[in-house]
C-alpha cells in the first residue's frame, strides 16, 4: 500500500497495473522510466517457486519494453527467496527463485544487492501476507538492482592486412579472436589498466636505463620455426597473398583456415588449402604470434639498436589454452631488451627486476612475495602460485630463464599469487658475440588482475562501459564488478575417441571457447572407460557456462551446447555417445 505526500502532488498514479504488461499502461512517449520498482512480488496465496519465477520472468520482460536505456529495476524479496549468496543463508537453487536467471531472459545482470530498509520507502507499508490485509516479515529481505546487459554479438568476419616476407597480404581473423583484435588498450588515448601499468614500467625502468620504444607496426603473424611445445599452442593461419593466386577472395562464408595441430577448426576452408597445409607449403608456416619475443632478431638487426639500451616492444599475443579464469588466450605483453657485455647479464637481470618490483610494490600495498624462480618446478613449489600458459620454457633458444613470480596477502581471491613474466639471458648472435641480450616480458593482463582485483580475465576484454568507467584518468583502484552471482549452467558431453588417436584436449578447449563465445569457464574431466573387447577409449567432460559481463540464458546455453556437439564431431572425428 502506497500513501502519497504532498510534496508528491501532480504525479501520475496508475491503479490496477499489470506487472506482466507494463508498456499496455504507457503511452510510447512516456516508456523510459529510469527506476522500476518490484516490493515483495507474489502470486498470492500458496503459489509455489515456480509460479514465482514465471511472475518475475514476465515482469522482467515487460520492464525491458518501458525502461531507459541505463535504467534500472529494483526488486525486493523476503529473505532466502533470491537464491543468491547474498542471502543468508542461502537456499537451495531449485527451492529459490532464481531471480537473476529470470532476469537474464530479458536482458537484465544483477549489479547490486542491499538489505530492504523499509524506513527507506517512505509511505510504504508491506501488506498482502496470504492474500490478505496482513503484513508479513521483511527481516533479512533484500533489494536487488538490475541493469540492463549488453545483448550477445553476433561475430562477423574480420580481415586483417600484415606484411608477409615483404608483401602485403590479408588473413582472416580467427572467430575467437573478432572482438579482441584492434582494440588498442595500449594506445595514447586509451585508459585501460593495462596500459596504465605499461607506462608505469616503462616510467620506472626509464630511470635506470637510457629507453627506446619499438614502433607498434609488428606483425600479429608471423612466419619462423618453433619448438613442439610451442607448435601445440599457436594459432596457424593461411595467409592470402599475392604469391597465392589460386586463393579465393576471403568473404562472406569463407573461412580461410585455423589449424588445430593438423585438424581444420573452420568448416569452409577450401581443398587446396587443406592439402597444401598437410603437405608443409610455405603458406601454413604463418601463425598468430604467441609472444613479441619472435620480434627480438628483428630488433637487434635494426640499425638504431644500441647497446646498453633498453628497448620496449609491446602488444597483444595470442595463444591455445586449457580454460580456467587465470589462463589467458589473449593477452597484452610488454617486452624490455638491453643488449649487455657477455658476464655482465646476471647483474642486468636484477636490475630489471628490481625495477619491475619497485613499480608493482607501489600500485600493490598487498603484494607479500616477489620472486625469481629458475625452473618450472620452483615455480611450481608454492600452492598459492599459479603458472599460466603465458608464461613457460622455451627450449628452442640456448638460453638462461627465471620466472617472475608474486603473490599477495589478499583472501579474497581463489589465487593468491601467479606467474607473470620471465626473464632470460642468451647470445646476441653470431655479429655480436661480444654482446649478450636480456630480455624481462611481463604479462601485462595478468598484473592487472593482480592489482585490480579483477577475478576473471574476460573482464578485461568487456565492451561494457562500465568497466573503464572505473579506470578513468588512469586510476588502478579495486575494481568493483558490475554482474553480481551471474547464473552458472551445467552440461556433459561423452564421446568415443578415434582409434590410434591422441585426443586434443587444447582443440577441445579451444572449440568450446569459440562456440560458447568465451562463456564456458570451466571442463572437467569426469569418467574415462576403456572398452574391455574393443579397446576404444570414451571420454566423459562436464562444461560449466557462465558470463561474467552479459545476461546469460538457459536457451542460449542449450543451443551452445548444440553446437559445441556439432563441432567436436566434425572436428575432432570423435564419435558422440
Amino acid at each position: 500500500m502506497l500513501s502519497i505526500p504532498h510534496s508528491c502532488l501532480g504525479v501520475e498514479v496508475h491503479f490496477c497495473v499489470d506487472c506482466t504488461k507494463l508498456k499496455d499502461y504507457f503511452l510510447p512517449a512516456k516508456r523510459n522510466f529510469d527506476c522500476i520498482y518490484f516490493n515483495f512480488p507474489h502470486c498470492g496465496r500458496k503459489a509455489g517457486v515456480t509460479k514465482n519465477r514465471e511472475l518475475l520472468m514476465k515482469f522482467f520482460c515487460s520492464c525491458a519494453d518501458v525502461l531507459a536505456e541505463k535504467g534500472e529495476v529494483h526488486v525486493a524479496l523476503c529473505k532466502g527467496q533470491g537464491g543468491t549468496p547474498a542471502d543468508q543463508p542461502m537456499r537451495e537453487w531449485h527451492n529459490s527463485w532464481q531471480v537473476v536467471a529470470m532476469a537474464a531472459g530479458a536482458g537484465f545482470i544483477l549489479s547490486e544487492v542491499h538489505p530492504f530498509n523499509l524506513e527507506d520507502v517512505h509511505g510504504y507499508k508491506c501488506t498482502g501476507y496470504r492474500s490478505q490485509d496482513k503484513s508479513f516479515c521483511v527481516e533479512g529481505a533484500l533489494n536487488h538492482v538490475f541493469t540492463r546487459g549488453l545483448p550477445f554479438p553476433h561475430p562477423r568476419p574480420v580481415i586483417c592486412q600484415s606484411e608477409l616476407e615483404g608483401k602485403r597480404g590479408s588473413f582472416q581473423v580467427p572467430e575467437i579472436f573478432v572482438d579482441k583484435i584492434n582494440r588498442r588498450f595500449l594506445d595514447t588515448n586509451s585508459y585501460h589498466p593495462v596500459r596504465t601499468i605499461n607506462e608505469k614500467l616503462i616510467a620506472q625502468l626509464s630511470q635506470t636505463f637510457p629507453l627506446q620504444r619499438v614502433d607498434h607496426s609488428l606483425s600479429l603473424l608471423y612466419q619462423g620455426c618453433l619448438s613442439a611445445v610451442s607448435q601445440s599452442n599457436a594459432f596457424w593461419i593461411i595467409p592470402n597473398t599475392e604469391e597465392n593466386p589460386n586463393s579465393h577472395p576471403i568473404g562472406k562464408g569463407t573461412a580461410r583456415g585455423v589449424l588445430f595441430r593438423g585438424v581444420h577448426f573452420c568448416r569452409d576452408i577450401d581443398q587446396d588449402d587443406r592439402m597444401k597445409a598437410h603437405e608443409g607449403d610455405q603458406l601454413s608456416e604463418h601463425y598468430l604470434r604467441s609472444s613479441v619475443l619472435v620480434h627480438v632478431q628483428d630488433v637487434i638487426r635494426r640499425l638504431n639498436f644500441l647497446p646498453g639500451t633498453l628497448h620496449v616492444l609491446s602488444g597483444p599475443v595470442f595463444r591455445k589454452c586449457l580454460i580456467s579464469p587465470h589462463t589467458l588466450p589473449v593477452f597484452h605483453e610488454t617486452l624490455f631488451v638491453c643488449a649487455v657485455d657477455k658476464g655482465t647479464e646476471d647483474s642486468c637481470v636484477q636490475m630489471l627486476m628490481d625495477n619491475i618490483k619497485n613499480t608493482i610494490s607501489s600500485l600493490l600495498p598487498s603484494l607479500s612475495c616477489f620472486t625469481l624462480n629458475s625452473t618450472v618446478e620452483e615455480a611450481k613449489s608454492s600452492e598459492t602460485i599459479e603458472l599460466n600458459d603465458s608464461v613457460r620454457p622455451d627450449p628452442q633458444l640456448d638460453k638462461t630463464q627465471y620466472f617472475i613470480c608474486m603473490k599477495t596477502d589478499s583472501s579474497d581471491s581463489e589465487a593468491s599469487g601467479s606467474c607473470i613474466g620471465a626473464i632470460s639471458a642468451a647470445p646476441c648472435g653470431p655479429n655480436k658475440s661480444e654482446l649478450g641480450i636480456v630480455c624481462a616480458s611481463v604479462n601485462l593482463d595478468l598484473v592487472a588482475m593482480q592489482i585490480c582485483g579483477i577475478s576473471d580475465w574476460r573482464m578485461l576484454w568487456t565492451v561494457d562501459e562500465r568497466f573503464l568507467n572505473q579506470f578513468i584518468g588512469g586510476e588502478l583502484g579495486p575494481f568493483k564488478s558490475f554482474s553480481l552471482y551471474p547464473p552458472s549452467y551445467v552440461h556433459d558431453v561423452s564421446f568415443w575417441v578415434p582409434e590410434c588417436e591422441q585426443f586434443d584436449e587444447v582443440a577441445f578447449h579451444t572449440i568450446a571457447r569459440c562456440v560458447s563465445q568465451e562463456t564456458v569457464v570451466s571442463i572437467q574431466l569426469l569418467d574415462s572407460f576403456q572398452h574391455p573387447q574393443t579397446g576404444q577409449i570414451s571420454l566423459c567432460y562436464r562444461l560449466t557456462f557462465q558470463s561474467c559481463d552479459k545476461a546469460l540464458t538457459r536457451q542460449q546455453v542449450a543451443e551452445m551446447q548444440m553446437q559445441f556437439r556439432k563441432e567436436i564431431e566434425q572436428c575432432l572425428h570423435i564419435t558422440l555417445r
